[in-house]
C-alpha cells in the first residue's frame, strides 16, 4: 500500500482530475486552455503525461528536502576519541543510530552509515573501509539516477505523441478535403490542421517545462549524495583501529605474516640483483677505462692534426700577404719617385719660361738699338 500512495501514476492522474474537473465544469473557460488541452484526445495524454512527470519529480523534491532536514541532526555517532577505537566497538554505534533512525526517521546518510558499520562487523577490520565507503556511494549515486527514469521516458513520449497528434491532424484535414463543397471543407481542413499544430506546441511546451523542472531536481539531489559523503567520511574514516580481533585474528596474522616473508625475499631480489649489477660494472670497468682512453687518444690525434693542416694554411696565407705587401711598397716607392721628377721637370720648365721671358727682352732691345743704327745713318748722309 506504501508504494502504491507514492506511485507517481497515482498522483499524476490525481493532478490530472484536479485540472480537467474544473475545465469540464465550466469553471475555467479560459478559450487558450479549452484549445490547447481539451479539444483533441492526444491533447488529453500530453497534458496527463506531463502531470505524472511532475508529481514523480515533486516527490522526488520532497523527498530531498525531508532528507536535508535529518541531515541537520549530525553527528549521528558520538565525537571521536582521541585515540582509535577497536572495532568491537561497533555494536554500540550500531545502537546509537537506532535510536537516531527512531528519533528522526531514516535517511541516507544513517542507511550508510548502518551498512558501513556492518561490514566492519562482518570482516572484523576496517582496512577495507574506504572502499566500502566508495561502493555505497557509488550505488545511492546510481539508485538516485535510476529514479529519474520515468521521467526520462516521458521527456522521450511526450514530443513523440505530439508529433502524432500531428499526423493526425493532417490525415483528419486531408479526409475531409472536398473540392466540389470547398467552404465546408475548409472549415474541417482547418480544424484538422488546428489539431495537428496545437498537439505538437503543446507536447514541445510542456516537454521543455518539465525537463527544466527534472534539471533542478537533479542537481539538488546530487548536492545533497555529495553531502551525506562529506558526512560520512567525516564520521567514519579514521575513527577504527586497523588492527583485527576474534576468531579471524589468526587468518589475518598468517596473511601478514605471509605478505611480511612476501616482501623480504622482494628485498632479498632487490639486494642480489643490485649486488650483481655492481660486479659487472666493476668488471667491465677496465674495459671501459680502455676504450674511453682509446677514442679519447684517437680523437685528440684527429684534433692535433686538424689544427697542424689549419697552421700551415694560416702560414700560406701570411706569406701571400707578406708577398702583396711588398709589391704594393714597391709600387708606392716607384710612385714617390716618379713624383720627385716631376717636380724637377717643373723646376726646369719654370727655368726654362724665365729665360725665354728675358730672351724676349734682350729682342726689344736689339731691335731698339737697330732702330736707333739707321737713324744715326740717315742723318749722316743727310
Amino acid at each position: 500500500m506504501k508504494k502504491i500512495f507514492a506511485s507517481p501514476v497515482l498522483w499524476g492522474g490525481i493532478l490530472s482530475v484536479a485540472f480537467y474537473v474544473p475545465v469540464h465544469q465550466g469553471w475555467i473557460s479560459d478559450p487558450f486552455v479549452q484549445r490547447y488541452f481539451a479539444s483533441h484526445p492526444i491533447l488529453y495524454a500530453i497534458t496527463i503525461m506531463f502531470f505524472v512527470g511532475l508529481a514523480s519529480l515533486i516527490a522526488k523534491h520532497l523527498v530531498v528536502l525531508a532528507e536535508r532536514g535529518v541531515l541537520r541532526q549530525t553527528p549521528i555517532l558520538d565525537l571521536r576519541a582521541p585515540q582509535k577505537v577497536d572495532v568491537r566497538y561497533v555494536d554500540h554505534y550500531l545502537a546509537t543510530i537506532q535510536r537516531h533512525v527512531k528519533k528522526f526517521g531514516e535517511s541516507i546518510l544513517s542507511r550508510r552509515l548502518q551498512l558501513a558499520l556492518q561490514f566492519v562487523k562482518r570482516c572484523g577490520s576496517a582496512e577495507e573501509l574506504d572502499t566500502e565507503l566508495r561502493c555505497l556511494s557509488e550505488e545511492d549515486l546510481t539508485k538516485a539516477d535510476a529514479d529519474y527514469g520515468l521521467v526520462r521516458l516521458l521527456l522521450w513520449a511526450m514530443p513523440m505523441v505530439g508529433f502524432l497528434g500531428t499526423v493526425v491532424g493532417i490525415t483528419m484535414a486531408l479526409g475531409n478535403l472536398d473540392l466540389n463543397a470547398i467552404n465546408e471543407s475548409s472549415k474541417m481542413l482547418s480544424a484538422g490542421l488546428a489539431v495537428a499544430f496545437d498537439t505538437t506546441a503543446l507536447a514541445i511546451a510542456l516537454d521543455l517545462v518539465l525537463y527544466f523542472i527534472q534539471f533542478v531536481v537533479y542537481r539538488e539531489e546530487n548536492n545533497l549524495l555529495w553531502e551525506v559523503d562529506r558526512l560520512t567520511d567525516n564520521e567514519l574514516r579514521g575513527r577504527f583501529e586497523m588492527e583485527v580481533t576474534g576468531q579471524d585474528n589468526g587468518q589475518v596474522v598468517a596473511v601478514r605474516r605471509m605478505l611480511e616473508t612476501v616482501v623480504a625475499s622482494l628485498e632479498q631480489l632487490m639486494t642480489k640483483q643490485s649486488q650483481i649489477w655492481e660486479q659487472t660494472l666493476t668488471a667491465n670497468a677496465e674495459v671501459l677505462k680502455k676504450s674511453l682512453a682509446t677514442a679519447l687518444s684517437e680523437s685528440m690525434t684527429q684534433h692535433a692534426k686538424t689544427l697542424v693542416k689549419g697552421e700551415e694554411r694560416f702560414l700560406d696565407t701570411l706569406r701571400q700577404l707578406q708577398d702583396g705587401s711588398v709589391k704594393q711598397t714597391e709600387t708606392i716607392q716607384k710612385m714617390l719617385g716618379t713624383g720627385s721628377q716631376l717636380v724637377q721637370l717643373e723646376e726646369n720648365l719654370q727655368r726654362n719660361l724665365a729665360v725665354l721671358a728675358k730672351v724676349g727682352n734682350f729682342e726689344e732691345t736689339v731691335n731698339s738699338l737697330a732702330a736707333a743704327i739707321h737713324l744715326l745713318n740717315a742723318r749722316r748722309a743727310a
